[in-house]
This record gives C-alpha cells, sequence and structure tokens, in this order.
C-alpha cells in the first residue's frame, strides 16, 4: 500500500506505543511505532520528522462564531486589547477618521479589565464618532452601546433591551442592530477565509459555527472560492428552521467541508450583560437577568428541530435558565440518546447537572470563561465568591459522566488557551487534566456533532487532521508551547514560522 504522508519521531494523543502515522487519501491508514509505519514508506511520500514533539487530533471549537471571528481581523474595529476606556474610544476615533463614510463597528470592550470598570455609554461614542453611525458590542455579544446617530436606527421602545439615555442595547435589540450594520457578501467571505487562516494557525480544523442569518450562503461562496479551510458544522437561528423543513435538510446535510447539523436557540443573556437569567439577584441592584424564550415555546421549538432531524443547541448560562431549559425538555420528550446539547452551562445547581446527565444532554462548555472567574474577577463582581465558585463546574461534569465538549465562543478563539485555564482554575470544581481537557477539545467536540466516525481521535479510517505542538507537555510548560504545524485531510495548512 502506498501512502502519502508519514508523520514520524513523537509520542501520538492517545497511543501508549505508537510514535509515527501514515496517511493515504486525507486519511490515517496506520498507527504504531515508527519502525513498522516506515515500511510504508515509497519514493513519493513526505516524510515529516516530529524530533520529539507531539501529534494530536485536530482541534475542534465546540462552539464559536466563525464570520464573527473573521470579521473581527478584517472589518471590526479591535477593542479587545484596548487597556482603557478611553484607548477603546481612540480606537474608534482614529477608524472614523481613516473611514469617512458609513458605520463604524467596534467590538470585544471588556470593562472588566479597564480601570474606570463601567460600560461604554451614548455620549462617549458621541465625543468619539460624531458623523457617522457607531456601535461597539461587548465581547460577550449581548450589549452593545451606541452612538445618537446609530441610536435612531433602533425602533423598538425604551424597556428591558433598550437604554437610550445610556444608548445601550441588549439581546435582541442588541442584534437587530448589528444586522443594519452587516457587510456586504464579498467582505464576509473575506472575513470567513480569514477566520479559516487564523483556526488553522491555532490549530482548530473544525468548528461548530453558531451562525446568523444569511452565513450559510456566505459559507457556500468561500467553499466554491477554495479560501475555506476548516470543517464547519453550522448550527442555524431557529428563524431558518421552516426553510430547512421544507428543502427537507435535515442533520449531516452538506460537504465534507460544510455541514448544516442543527438549530441554535438562546434561553438567556450573559453574566458581563447582567441578562444571564439566575436564580438570586446580581450584585449591586443589577436585577436577576432575562428569560428570552418561554418554555412552552421552547419546548414546541425542540420538538419541531426534533422532528425535522436536526440538532438542537440552547444556550443556558444563568442557574435560572438552565432550569426553563431543562423543563422544556422535559415537555419535548427528550431522551438521553437524543443527543441535544445545552450551549455554555455556566452556573448549574449539581441537581441541574444530574438532569443534564439523565437527559443525555451534551455540555458545550468554554473553558477560556475562567478569564473571569477567581478572586477580584468579573464573575466575583457581578455575583459574588459563592456563585463564582460555582462556575463552569467541569470536574462535575465529567463525574456524572456528562459529554463534554470544549468551544471558545471566540472569546478568544485559541485550545492552547482555553485548555490552560481548565489545567490551572481558580477552584477545584473547574480543573481538569490534560488528558481530559485534550479530549475535550477533540472527542468531546467531535461527540457533541455527530462526527466522532471521521473526526476526535487517531485512528486508522479517520481523516488526518492533526496538530503538531512545538514541545511534548509532559517535559514542558503548557503554557510554553504553541502550534507547530496544522494539517487539514492530510495537507499542511499551517506552518509555524521558523518550525519544520
Amino acid at each position: 500500500m502506498s501512502v502519502d504522508l508519514i508523520l514520524q519521531g513523537g509520542p501520538v494523543f492517545g497511543s501508549d506505543r505508537a510514535d509515527a502515522l501514515a496517511v493515504r487519501c486525507g486519511r490515517i491508514v496506520a498507527v504504531g511505532p515508527a519502525v513498522d509505519v516506515l515500511r510504508l514508506k515509497q519514493s513519493k511520500t513526505v516524510l515529516i520528522p516530529l524530533r520529539g514533539r507531539p501529534v494530536l487530533p485536530g482541534f475542534f471549537d465546540a462552539h464559536t462564531h466563525f464570520v464573527r471571528v473573521g470579521l473581527e481581523r478584517t472589518f471590526y474595529v479591535e477593542l479587545r486589547t484596548a487597556r482603557s476606556l478611553a484607548e477603546a474610544l481612540e480606537r474608534l476615533h482614529g477608524a472614523a477618521r481613516d473611514r469617512p463614510e458609513g458605520w463604524i463597528v467596534g467590538r470585544g470592550w471588556d470593562e472588566s479589565l479597564w480601570p474606570e470598570r463601567r460600560y461604554l455609554e451614548r455620549t462617549d461614542l458621541d465625543r468619539a464618532v460624531s458623523h457617522q453611525p457607531c456601535y461597539a458590542m461587548r465581547v460577550d455579544g449581548h450589549l452593545v452601546v451606541c452612538n445618537t446617530l446609530a441610536l435612531a436606527r433602533c425602533t423598538r421602545p425604551d424597556g428591558e433591551f433598550v437604554d437610550r439615555d445610556l444608548g445601550h442595547l441588549r439581546e435582541e435589540a442588541a442584534w437587530e442592530l448589528s444586522r443594519l450594520a452587516r457587510p456586504d457578501r464579498d467582505t464576509l467571505v473575506e472575513a470567513v477565509t480569514a477566520a479559516s487562516r487564523h483556526a488553522a494557525s491555532l490549530g482548530v480544523t473544525s468548528v461548530a459555527d453558531m451562525a446568523a442569518r444569511g452565513d450559510l450562503a456566505v459559507y457556500q461562496m468561500t467553499a466554491q472560492r477554495g479560501t475555506l479551510r476548516t470543517r464547519v458544522f453550522l448550527y442555524l437561528p431557529g428563524e431558518d428552521l421552516s426553510a430547512l423543513e421544507k428543502l427537507g435538510v435535515s442533520r449531516g446535510f452538506g460537504s465534507a467541508l460544510l455541514t448544516i447539523q442543527g438549530v441554535k436557540a438562546y434561553a438567556d443573556g450573559s453574566i458581563g450583560a447582567r441578562t444571564a437569567a439566575v436564580g438570586a439577584p446580581y450584585r449591586n441592584g443589577g436585577g436577576t437577568g432575562q428569560l428570552l424564550i418561554e418554555r412552552e415555546a421552547l419546548a414546541r421549538l425542540w420538538r419541531e428541530v426534533e422532528e425535522a432531524g436536526l440538532q438542537m443547541a440552547v444556550h443556558a448560562i444563568g442557574d435560572r435558565a438552565i432550569g426553563e431549559v431543562l423543563a422544556a425538555a422535559h415537555a419535548a420528550g427528550v431522551n438521553r440518546w437524543d443527543r441535544h446539547r445545552i450551549e455554555h452551562l455556566e452556573l448549574p445547581s449539581p441537581d441541574q447537572l444530574d438532569e443534564v446527565a439523565a437527559l443525555g444532554l451534551v455540555g458545550s462548555m468554554q473553558p477560556n470563561f475562567l478569564q473571569w472567574s477567581g478572586p477580584g474577577g468579573m464573575y466575583e463582581e457581578r455575583l459574588g465568591p459563592e456563585r463564582d465558585a460555582l462556575i463552569d463546574p467541569h470536574r462535575e461534569v465529567l463525574a456524572r459522566g456528562i459529554p463534554l465538549a470544549f468551544g471558545s465562543d471566540g472569546m478568544p478563539m485559541g485550545p492552547l488557551y482555553g485548555i490552560g485555564l481548565a489545567l490551572d482554575p481558580p477552584y477545584p470544581t473547574q480543573r481538569m487534566s490534560l488528558s481530559e481537557a485534550i479530549r475535550a477539545y477533540t472527542e468531546g467536540a467531535a461527540h457533541a456533532a455527530f462526527a466522532e466516525g471521521d473526526l476526535g481521535t487517531i485512528a486508522p479510517g479517520k481523516q488526518a487532521d492533526l496538530v503538531v505542538l512545538s514541545g511534548d507537555p509532559d517535559r514542558q510548560p503548557w503554557g510554553e508551547l504553541a502550534v507547530d504545524m496544522t494539517f487539514l485531510a492530510g495537507e499542511r495548512v499551517y506552518l509555524r514560522e521558523g518550525a519544520a
């Protein structure tokens, strides 16, 4: 048998004695000791020495917003790294100076990292951008602040989602405004292309994308142009369900790179925006957040999704929202074999975790959210130290046998970063072993998308989606490691500068 590629000379994750693997026609055909695998080498076989570096399955980001990740690199004014409110405003002002027509859109600000420790407000943006509509979305995507010109486009009355004095829009009001400033399709295709390049540099070969309306067409165009180099599993908005039903599209429809997987629904918002639905009030009079869908409506949607042969993914962060989702799952007749998903699952009670296990729901969680946990962190500020210590209980999820899939929500994308936080978190219930964390970002994420037959582990017959790290984590700290190479179907799609 001829093979196209052999990687040899480093540990293969998930195989005790293997230090080599062979690839033919994009799939793994052999895994084992180098002395055996090298017998398959022929004159045209590409041989890559690992020199002790480990090879892992390609990382699978189980929850992200891929178009947004690309727009952050090509279109949005980047605010995530702004060190103060003033610096964020200066970046927006500079963008308006350089681009004096059209919308100015900022993305990623996080007031919990600023010395001012307060949200942006309408008057701030009016000073920074006075002659163009401008909005800036918080890092979690659940709170937008508008200048006066942008706020004039909002048709909703003042209420729980709209505060015109502050220029704050939350949840549906924020998303409606953002659609008004959505770039043209060519810009969106460029963004997906950039996101795909970025993902490869992080070792990410597959993503579960919580898509927006219109994203499917953008992905199709990117794939047609040959610049989509990431496997994308799409979870479309509930508004798209009727169209999918009419066309008879069920889970798994698509191609090797683009698959329609299911439907995404929102039960609540975020802790950062104080819109996650919690049982006890936020500190400092912040209320108890908002439920974004009634239990009966969610159960009805869930039944429709199930009847359409699709997978349900429900966003639920606060304990009150998680309770509503579980009640809706019972009302919809969900059973443990259906493999539907609960996204985030940040603040569950022990009893709720027992229910999640009994219903067979996948826990789709984001270890990078631990950046806001711990003494002095945003979660402690919003919820108090007792509830902060209950955030993201990965250890308890695994102990109950709940399938665990890791993703990033794009805040930021990066499995090495997220795994590092899970290895050394603020609280014991959040801690995982290295093997557990890697499996959640590979095998667990593949299982969550019904893709475990092709992805998530290194074994003969699986797709040759692989990542080579710069060093062995058994011999050096995880935080010092980088991605050296990424392979998609046996083709190298990323090589770190200086690595070979």
